[in-house]
């Protein structure tokens, strides 16, 4: 998959990746909000990616997905588009490094990955979901026009809060 804005490219996150996906598992932001991968190196992570990107393969289009700035072509975080057992429709996410932080990049991505997903699946709404303390992601979320639905269980142990977008 690729998808491109004026300033972005998303595409297939790849194992030749690995030290850009170190950086940004181990970045403070992605373990305070997302979770901490335990993957203290690169070889642990590139093996991480090496069992889970062939995952992505059998989403048929749904996954994780690399994020390049068109201007330095370099990665500066992923996305995602992924169908949830305890959702009904697919949820895109979305992660950055600080290089990529407060450029709009996130809300590039996420309305990329929108359009990618009502197009190729056919959605009538997608689904965004964060933890309650994340106020910047609760923030862009609104302000790409989602509306808060409610706190859910997604994952074990935590409740998100849930916000959907309507096509």
């Amino acid at each position: 998959m690729r998808l491109e804005s004026d300033r972005l490219i998303i595409k297939d996150a790849t194992v030749d990746e690995a030290s850009f996906y170190f950086e940004l598992f181990n970045d403070p932001d992605w373990i305070t909000y997302i979770n901490d991968k335990g993957l203290r190196s690169v070889e642990q992570t590139k093996t991480y990616l090496e069992n889970t990107l062939p995952k992505n393969a059998l989403l048929k289009g749904l996954g994780f997905f690399t994020v390049i700035t068109k201007e330095t072509n370099e990665p500066i975080g992923m996305t995602s588009a992924l169908q949830r057992d305890k959702l009904d429709f697919i949820d895109v996410g979305y992660a950055l490094l600080p290089k990529g932080r407060g450029k709009g990049y996130a809300s590039e991505a996420t309305l990329l990955m929108m359009e990618y997903i009502k197009d190729t699946f056919k959605q009538e709404k997608v689904y965004a979901f964060t933890l309650p303390e994340n106020e910047k992601s609760k923030r862009l979320l609104e302000n790409l026009g989602f509306a808060y639905i409610g706190k859910q269980s997604v994952f074990e142990g935590e409740e998100d809060c849930v916000y959907e977008f309507k096509f």
